[in-house]
């Protein structure tokens, strides 16, 4: 079974061969004036095609990463149905409102979005579907703040919804929960229920939670499986406790801005 960390080397190579070929798109058609009608339309219905391919590699990947964490069990994943072609025409409208190379810059973020996206909404797709799936959010040891906050509660999502619960009511987790929670368990030794973390206040999109650039992954903890985070995940569960605590003494709540601008002040004073 491949690790967190070679899913994301090998996403990185598909988002690699799939922004060659929208840049090499992008040239082939360069010869004509960049902002007349025909050049905007060829970009807008040629984009999706290569945006729909990359997204169903990575989607059948994702698959059989599933099936692979746990070939015991009786359950067979499906990949998840890309995003509508129209979606990834909208991108395309929106990356030429802009000029020249920087509408080159928004569409080759728009398609490493889409190639990651592939096999993040695969993995929730099956873990909404199996029953006693759960699945965490891996990210990498240099994750900006936002992805560390949402990396940071290990193996408890059970939906895409709950992705985005992050702070807000609630009761706050101890470190030792945290670490509980992070090898799936529910309760304590006197089969208490571990706390569950705070929750934010409205929801979001799951995919609003990956921003652009962002190479976290979603990793699947099938029924019976257990999650080990990163040895470097515990401090950051650390730095976002002491964060909350900074941002509204006593309370160790606050708004999820404050805590990540804490955070980020943080880390570049360590630096």
């Amino acid at each position: 079974m491949l690790t967190p960390n070679e899913r994301q080397k090998i996403l990185e190579q598909l988002h690699t061969l799939a922004t060659a070929d929208v840049v090499r798109l992008w040239r082939a058609s360069s010869g004509a004036d960049l902002d007349s009608r025909a050049f905007r339309e060829l970009i807008v219905q040629a984009y999706p095609e290569i945006a729909t391919q990359y997204a169903t590699i990575a989607a059948d990947l994702a698959t059989e990463w599933y099936d692979a964490s746990a070939p015991e069990l009786s359950y067979r994943a499906t990949p998840a149905p890309v995003a509508p072609v129209e979606q990834y025409a909208a991108n395309a409208r929106y990356a030429l409102g802009a000029a020249g190379e920087v509408a080159l810059g928004h569409l080759t973020g728009a398609v490493q979005r889409a190639v990651w996206n592939g096999a993040r909404d695969t993995i929730t797709y099956n873990v909404e579907s199996e029953a006693g799936s759960r699945w965490a959010r891996y990210a990498s040891s240099t994750a900006c703040a936002f992805c560390r906050v949402m990396s940071s509660r290990g193996a408890v999502y059970t939906s895409a919804e709950a992705a985005t619960q992050v702070v807000g009511r609630g009761k706050e987790m101890s470190e030792s929960d945290r670490r509980a929670r992070a090898r799936g368990e529910t309760r304590d030794e006197r089969h208490r229920f571990i706390a569950g973390g705070r929750r934010t206040r409205g929801s979001r999109e799951m995919r609003s939670s990956f921003h652009n650039s962002c190479r976290c992954i979603s990793v699947e903890v099938r029924p019976g499986r257990s999650y080990e985070p990163p040895a470097y995940v515990e401090q950051w569960q650390q730095d976002y406790i002491d964060a909350s605590r900074a941002v509204q003494p006593g309370a160790g709540a606050g708004d999820l801005k404050d805590i990540l601008a804490h955070m980020r002040a943080n880390t570049s004073a360590r630096r």
